[in-house]
């Protein structure tokens, strides 16, 4: 009935096997749970590899890195059960009825996105404040505020898709750096009209990186966006208008032309960062590096 697939690259999971194998058990239903380790650390490797001999996981070892979309694609394909569950490694089911919510709203061309949580308190390492702010303030959405957007916007940390969909429908690998292959396969999902569906269901995102790699992540993915609109979705105008920030960034440059956003970002982007690696950091001036960031590309 149910393949719950697990990428795994530079992440202990044993905890989260565990639960989600309880929850399945205690469900009595048919399930495997596929972990594949996508070129972590032989240290990780050592911790990981004791799950293989739980009964319902499998558990696998990539020769190379394939990438977050392929190995995404590589577990769906080689599922063998009706729904595909898919989770990061850096997160933990917050009810006891996580499976369970799943398939209560499972239905046929039907993406289930259940959303993502963190800890109410305020990290104990300074430099991880900016990742846990963000993420509280950004990130922990109601579902019905994520369903009144009506759009196509999917985080792949946490949902379920039928295989038979996802069989016609997965994740573009064309796009290889890291970022908004999820915001790309909801884009897809929703040409080909399967309905995206958001419920309050979430993990909670344990893996908090420091600011500075938060930073740089943010600027790899916004890398991604721009090869998105410039290279796989040049002039689709749908795409632009629903994912907020490229709304923003084209209605800022009709007013303000994007050379001025680049010598913004050029004289300023030092000062900037040095706020957000700070205690008290602004989303605000995280918005204003962003865009100003994004504008550096354009000449690329």
């Amino acid at each position: 009935m149910l393949s719950i697939n697990i990428p795994v690259y530079n992440y202990e999971v044993s905890e989260l096997v565990s639960q989600l194998a309880e929850q399945a058990d205690d469900m009595q239903i048919v399930y495997e749970i596929r972990v594949y380790d996508d070129g972590s650390e032989e240290t990780v490797k050592l911790k990981n590899c004791k799950i293989a001999g739980l009964p319902g996981v499998i558990y696998i070892e990539l020769e190379q890195n394939l990438g977050r979309s392929a190995i995404r694609n590589k577990m769906g394909f080689d599922s063998k059960f009706k729904y595909l569950l898919f989770i990061d490694a850096d997160s933990l089911p917050v009810s006891e009825d996580y499976l369970e919510n799943f398939i209560e709203f499972a239905e046929p061309n039907r993406a289930i996105c259940g959303g993502t949580a963190y800890k109410p308190e305020k990290p104990v390492q300074a430099e991880k404040y900016l990742r846990w702010f963000y993420g509280t303030q950004r990130e922990a959405i109601s579902a019905k505020t994520r369903n009144s957007k009506k759009g196509f916007i999917i985080t792949s940390n946490n949902f379920l898709i039928e295989k038979s969909v996802f069989e016609k429908v997965y994740f573009r690998e064309d796009l290889k750096s890291y970022g908004h292959e999820d915001t790309l396969l909801g884009y897809d999902l929703f040409r080909n009209g399967i309905e995206i569906f958001h419920i309050d269901n979430p993990v909670e995102h344990t893996g908090l990186e420091d600011s500075l790699i938060f930073i740089e992540k943010t600027k790899t993915a916004l890398k991604s966006l721009h090869q998105i609109t410039h290279q796989i979705l040049p002039g689709d105008n749908d795409f632009v208008q629903q994912v907020h920030f490229l709304n923003r960034y084209s209605a800022i440059t009709k007013i303000l032309p994007h050379v001025f956003l680049r010598l913004f970002y050029k004289l300023f982007h030092r000062f900037i960062e040095s706020i957000l690696t700070g205690d008290k950091p602004s989303l605000f001036w995280f918005d204003v590096y962003k865009l100003g960031f994004y504008s550096t590309l354009k000449n690329e």
